[in-house]
Order: C-alpha cells, then structure tokens, then sequence
C-alpha cells in the first residue's frame, strides 16, 4: 500500500505543475482578450488554442526533462528554477503584446529555456509561448517565424554551456542573427522609405537580449556549474587531511586510491561524465566506512553531494557482493578502475621485475566483469567499454608507477 500511495504522489508531482500552467495560461489569455474587448467566439477560440498550448508544454516537461544530468541536486534545483522562468516567462510573453513586436524579447526566452532544461524543451516552451503570443495580437506567420529562426539559432550557438562560458562570439552571432530577421520580417513589409529610426527599436531588442543572457548565464553559473568547484578542489587534494592520515595508516590503500582516482579521472573525460565527482570517488573509496550508518556519517561530515554518496554506496554494494550489477556508469568506471590497479600492483608484489602485457590483462578484467553480468542493468555501451579497454592498455609507461 506504501508503495502505490508513493507512486500516485510522485505522479502528481510530475502532473500538478504541468496542469496549473496550462489552466493558468489559458486564463490569462482569455483575460487578455476580454481586456482587449473580444468578442465570445474569438475568446473561445483563445481559450481552446490556449489550453491546447498550455498542454504541450506540462506533457513535454513531464516526458522529456532530465531527471538528472550529472548530479540529482543540481538536477533538483534546475527543475525548480525551470518552473518559475517558464511561469515567468509566460507573463513576459502576454505583456509583449502591448509593444511593438520589433521590441519583442524572445531570444532571450529560447536560451533561457533550454539552458535550465534541454535545447528540446527549452525550444517547444518558447515556441508555444511565441505562438500565444501571435495568436492574441495577429501578427501574422511572418513574424512568429523570425523570432523562431533567431531563437532557435540563439539555442545552437549558446548551448551547451560547459565548464567556461562561452559568451562572446554567440552574442554576436545570435545578435546578428535577430537584427537580420527583423529586417526581412518586418522593416522590409513597413510600407515606406528606409530610415534610420526603425533600427532603433530591433538594435535596441538585441541589446537588452544579449544583457538579458548575460546576466542568467551568470546567474547560472554560479548557482550551478560552479557550486560544487570549491568543495572539489578542497577533497581531490592528495594533501587532504583525511588522505594523508590514510597514508599514515596504509600506504597501500592509499596508493590504490590515488592511482584509482586517475583512471577515474582519464575516463570521466572519456565518457563525458562528472569528472569531479567520478575522480574523488576514486579518492574515497577506501575510506568509505561499510557500516551503513558509519557511511552516512562520513557523507555527512565530508559534505558529500547525492551523486557521490549515490556512487560509493554502489562501490560497498559490490565490494559485499561482486555479481551485483553495476547500475551507474560512473560506478562501473569507478570499480573498474580499482580493479586494473589492485590487479597490476597484485602482479608487481609478486615480482617488481615482472613484464606487464596491459593488453591481456585489461581483456582479462572486463571479460570477467562480463561474464559475471555485472554491466547487465548498467547503462554502459560496448562503445563505452571499448574507450575503457583502450585507455588502460595504452597507459604501459604508468604502470611503472605501481611496481
């Protein structure tokens, strides 16, 4: 009964935004139209058009946006924030209508979007939002597919953002891109002589777009990217406090988790995954108690973050019970890591003068990880493995580190 009553709750936390923005958006439509002095079947057909909208997006959202990218808290707070800028949004874009559509700001609308969702969501939202926005003032088709153009291109050349961000070259291009569209969309339809004048309104719309940009992708990176950076720094430090009692204690130990975290660190970059978070499981992992609630209590203490936790937890699982399968491809590249090194150094006590064939012995790891069913339920292509494999058989001069 625990868990059926936990799933309707969980469903309704997926459909519940959804619904109130769709409800709320045709409402504020149809109140728009009713300000405006519509007739019944015009506010009608608002209201239908609307709702219909309204729709689209709360079933995108809810089938189509990431339930985690790299880490379930910054995942979390992404969510949250996506809600409120698309509620935002949604006023920003009934309150256009009462400006001059050479002054619409939508540009800003496509990267925001997509910067707190994907480049899919980010672009059906701000779609929907331009075709509402059309459909209360009838500007025509023309106009609604200029703002679609330079959004859109806004979304390609912005997105997606990595560990630096990439600033200025897109906002020219995207600026470019916008002032271009509004003169063949609308300046070229005025019915009168070029003048200066009717750049004003689209040189000052790209202006506020790129301010508007600016300013989230601060905001952003701050709140997101960089969150974490400092707390990283501070754990993947080899003279960390904690490490360097480990090597006090156990030099082996502490030597696995070093040349453990390099692996990690080399395939994260790989497989385009968490680095910080993949590299200082490799550092912890041996310090990582079994106890369970040992275990939260160092989680705690060291300020680990969910996808961390989520990943040693992994690693005690299979150090327990080594045919569990491995779910995460963070985890797999953690202990498949381990488990290179522990078998390489295992060789070089039994002989530090001993001939390593890295090739053989890399096969001979990941056949028994496959012949045990450990990638069964992970998320781990033969693409991923290959790229493994490689990199361990390529690193022969490191290895003579581990002697």
């Amino acid at each position: 009964m625990k868990t059926k009553t936990g799933r309707q709750e969980k469903n309704n936390n997926k459909v519940l935004p959804g619904l109130i923005f769709a409800i709320l958006y045709a409402v504020i439509i149809c109140f728009h139209g009713f300000l405006t002095g519509s007739d019944n079947e015009e506010l009608l057909q608002r209201g239908i058009f609307s709702l219909m909208l309204g729709g689209i997006v709360a079933f995108c959202v809810r089938k189509s946006y990431p339930v985690s990218d790299t880490d379930p808290d910054i995942s979390m707070g992404r969510k949250k924030a996506f809600w409120v800028l698309l509620y935002i949004c949604m006023f920003l874009s009934v309150l256009f209508s009462y400006f001059p559509n050479t002054i619409w700001v939508f540009m800003p609308l496509f990267v925001i979007l997509s910067l707190f969702s994907t480049s899919f969501i980010g672009l059906c939202c701000a779609s929907v939002l331009l075709a509402g926005c059309s459909i209360i003032t009838g500007c025509g088709v023309l106009v609604f597919f200029l703002y679609f153009i330079s959004g859109l291109f806004a979304i390609t050349v912005y997105l997606p953002i990595g560990k630096e961000m990439r600033f200025g070259l897109p906002s020219f291009l995207s600026s470019f891109c916008l002032l271009t569209c509004e003169v063949c969309g609308i300046i070229m339809t005025v019915d009168r002589g070029l003048d200066i004048q009717l750049f004003i309104l689209p040189v000052a719309n790209c202006l506020l777009s790129v301010i508007i940009i600016y300013s989230v992708f601060r905001g952003y990176s701050s709140r997101f990217i960089f969150k974490y950076t400092d707390l990283y720094q501070t754990l993947c430090d080899t003279e960390n406090e904690y490490l360097l009692e480990l090597k006090e204690q156990n030099p082996s130990s502490y030597m696995l988790s070093i040349h453990t975290a390099y692996f990690c660190d080399r395939i994260s970059q790989a497989l385009s995954l968490d680095k910080d978070v993949v590299k200082c499981a490799g550092y912890y992992h041996e310090l990582t108690p079994a106890d369970p609630e040992d275990r939260e209590a160092f989680y705690d203490d060291m300020g680990f973050t969910v996808s961390l936790r989520e990943m040693l937890d992994e690693y005690k699982e299979y150090s327990l019970n080594p045919g569990v399968s491995i779910k995460r491809i963070e985890s797999a590249a953690l202990i498949i890591s381990r488990t290179v090194v522990m078998t390489v150094m295992a060789v070089f006590e039994k002989d530090k003068n001993a001939q390593l064939d890295s090739v053989k012995l890399t096969d001979a790891v990941f056949d028994r990880f496959i012949k045990r069913g450990n990638f069964n339920e992970c998320d781990i292509t033969f693409s991923d493995i290959n790229r493994m494999k490689k990199i361990f058989k390529e690193e022969k001069l490191y290895y003579d580190f581990l002697r």
